[in-house]
């Protein structure tokens, strides 16, 4: 089951229909709008999901440093994050559940793992 989060809606892209701007647990996140049944509105909370698009290899490395955020690479989508691969369970800014990262890289079980994402895609 995948966890839901209150997000604050920062900015819709008016080209991009698909870019939305989120504050989620104090992490400003640039997200591909992938499900939302209703409108949306700039400054207003919502329930969402979010999953981790990911490269098909070598998305994964042992991290330097013990947090939990991320960082936007560019103009796009794309981003590292930043967390603790706990199992099935990715911990960052947010809990990635069922990504099934652990299977491919299970020498990085249970340590701190910076993960490159092509998108993070949010469901409201």
């Amino acid at each position: 089951m995948t966890r839901r989060y209150v997000a604050l809606v920062v900015s819709i892209d008016e080209i991009v229909e698909e870019e939305v701007v989120l504050l989620i647990e104090d992490v400003e996140v640039k997200c591909f709008l992938n499900y939302c049944p209703s409108k949306i509105e700039v400054g207003k909370q919502y329930e969402v999901e979010l999953e981790m698009v990911l490269p098909d290899e070598g998305f994964v490395v042992a991290a330097e440093k013990q947090k939990h955020t991320l960082e936007m690479i560019g103009e796009g989508f794309s981003c590292v994050l930043f967390g603790y691969l706990d199992g099935s369970v990715f911990r960052s800014f947010v809990d990635f559940e069922d990504q099934e990262i652990h299977f491919e890289y299970p020498e990085l079980n249970e340590q701190y793992v910076k993960i490159a994402v092509d998108r993070i895609d949010v469901s409201f």
